[in-house]
């Protein structure tokens, strides 16, 4: 008995996990092809967990960055090094040019609903 629970249980996270990266990928596709569009769907359904999903997203290079640099710096030196090199500034600019990006096409959405 508990064994069947468990394995739909498990079988059900499956199946959301998949529905929701299916979205997310399809979200993504229609960021770059239709973004206007795209945010105003995402904001008139108030479909939060596809929100968050796309803003972690876009935070991902400059998580990727600190991430990779602790495990590196630690391995490495053995302690936690505070100077930063050319890799955290191009993972800076990536990051400022994916918030211009969405930051625009919101502030579009936002404008053109007021």
């Amino acid at each position: 008995m508990i064994k069947k629970r468990i394995k739909n249980i498990i079988w059900l996270t499956i199946l959301i996990a998949a529905r929701q990266i299916w979205k997310l990928v399809c979200n993504l596709y229609h960021l770059i092809t239709e973004p206007f569009v795209t945010l105003k769907l995402l904001i008139k359904d108030r479909d939060k967990s596809q929100i968050f999903l796309i803003g972690m997203i876009f935070l991902l290079p400059i998580i990727a960055y600190l991430l990779a640099r602790i495990g590196w710096d630690y391995y490495r030196y053995g302690f936690l090094i505070d100077d930063f090199g050319l890799f955290f500034i191009i993972a800076i600019a990536i990051q400022a040019g994916l918030f211009l990006y969405l930051g625009y096409w919101v502030l579009k959405v936002i404008r053109k609903w007021r």
